[in-house]
């Protein structure tokens, strides 16, 4: 049986996923070990006017070191209720350079109060920025799958997406 055409993946970045992108903080980005195994971190990050997707870090992570070897990596951007990510080339900025991108984007995140706590943190240790040229987007979202489950019998109405799964921060029992 082939696969249903609403679990395909839109490809490329629309306006209304870069708009949803803008409302986040976190991405994950996964990096490539010397061994071929993915390294996967959280980073904050911040969406250039380029679409290039800009990733604060000190110079001396891993993720630092895999880009310089092998310059290619993803990005991953959890978005309830789906995902957005982006495969593409990867640089290292440093310097003023870093600097400057780096303070765009605690600007975009921290209030501040935020300036004045955790900003003096990452100010005084990310010295790099990890920057993605995006070659591929790619999102999914379980709103496409509403007209399966319901020709398949599933009442959507009265069992809405934020009734399909159990919260497992609550003790079973």
């Amino acid at each position: 049986m082939p696969i249903d055409p609403v679990y395909t993946t839109p490809h490329g970045l629309t306006q209304e996923l870069r708009d949803l992108l803008m409302t986040q903080g976190n991405a994950v980005l996964a990096t490539i070990n010397d061994d071929g195994s993915p390294h996967l971190t959280e980073l904050l990050f911040l969406l250039d006017e380029a679409d290039r997707v800009l990733l604060p870090t000190p110079h001396s992570t891993r993720k630092v070191r895999n880009v310089k070897a092998r310059p290619v990596a993803t990005v991953f951007f959890y978005e309830q209720p789906g995902w957005v990510s982006c495969t593409g080339n990867v640089e290292v900025l440093e310097g003023a350079e870093a600097a400057a991108a780096n303070q765009r984007n605690r600007d975009r995140l921290l209030t501040p109060e935020g300036h004045q706590t955790m900003g003096r943190l990452l100010a005084a240790h990310e010295d790099n920025t990890i920057v993605v040229t995006p070659t591929k987007w790619l999102s999914w979202n379980s709103n496409a799958v509403i007209p399966a489950i319901t020709a398949l019998g599933g009442d959507v109405d009265a069992h809405p997406p934020n009734t399909w799964f159990k919260d497992l921060t609550v003790p079973p029992g």
